[in-house]
């Protein structure tokens, strides 16, 4: 799992990882470019956890580099093929090395 908040990533690290990650933890967190911004973080195909739920303004607040104009330009010109990456549903049916559960009864019946 990548540690967001001691390192920096390289937005290539960041899209292999893209469903492993919160998006907001990523905007937070890392430094990256507008047209990341547009194919990822704004893009609802990819805000899987609760708090994914980015806007534009959240864009412009936690990455202070990015332009409001840039964005709106950005937006403008987005293609959905640009952003393709490993489907999720590819990803969550990859062979896992190990699971660990630790699963407690909630009542034992009697």
């Amino acid at each position: 799992m990548l540690d967001l908040y001691n390192k920096k990533y390289s937005m290539d690290i960041l899209k292999e990882n893209i469903y492993a990650v919160s998006l907001i933890d990523i905007l937070k967190t890392q430094i990256i470019d507008v047209k990341f911004a547009v194919n990822y973080i704004l893009n609802i195909k990819y805000q899987l956890h609760e708090d994914d739920n980015i806007t534009a303004p959240m864009v412009i607040k936690y990455q202070p580099h990015i332009t409001y104009l840039d964005l709106q330009k950005s937006l403008l010109d987005y293609e959905s093929d640009e952003d393709f990456t490993i489907d999720f549903e590819s990803v969550s049916n990859l062979p896992l090395k190990k699971i660990e559960l630790n699963i407690s009864p909630i009542y034992e019946k009697g």
